[in-house]
């Protein structure tokens, strides 16, 4: 644990980014600094410095941890709120990249066979990011499916008995 755990916020961060800092400072991860984003109905909190480090250095579980909580705290504000994403000091970039990949290799098996693709079970932040980038695909939809920690994304070729269901889970 550090002492000098301090947040800067970088602009307007509202009320979830300044429960973001207080859960951070309490933590004592070290100093950081937290900003706001605005991607659709997502909010993402980009947390930058010697606390991302630390959050960075386990399985991804305490990040989770803190994004599930702020999406609690969130939904209790409104009902419409936006997702909150927490991401921390761009390790969500690399990820996002291999993701994508993984997502365009499902799509073009998906077309290949006219089936339904099922990806393997990932947490909520990578499934987010496996319907962003697969949103604008022509004839492909996509749903999650399963529960907990063994949910996953399913890629759905137009055709496909789920697709309806897809497309009316992704509006």
């Amino acid at each position: 644990m550090v002492e000098d755990s301090k947040g800067t916020p970088k602009g307007d961060i509202g009320p979830i980014g300044e429960f973001l800092v207080g859960a951070l400072e309490r933590m004592k991860l070290g100093s950081f600094e937290i900003s706001k984003s605005e991607e659709g109905n997502f909010l993402i909190y980009q947390i930058d410095g010697a606390a991302a480090e630390a959050l960075q250095s386990g399985d991804g579980r305490a990040t989770d941890a803190l994004q599930l909580v702020a999406n609690q705290v969130s939904m209790r504000q409104s009902d419409d709120a936006p997702r909150i994403v927490v991401d921390v000091e761009g390790g969500g970039d690399e990820r996002e990249e291999t993701l994508g990949r993984l997502a365009d290799r499902a799509v073009k098996r998906a077309r290949e066979t006219g089936r339904s693709i099922a990806l393997d079970p990932m947490n909520s932040r990578d499934r987010r990011l496996v319907h962003v980038a697969v949103r604008d695909t022509d004839g492909i939809a996509t749903m999650s499916i399963g529960e907990g920690r063994y949910r996953q994304v399913l890629v759905v070729p137009e055709g496909a008995p789920e697709y309806d269901e897809a497309v009316s889970e992704s509006s």
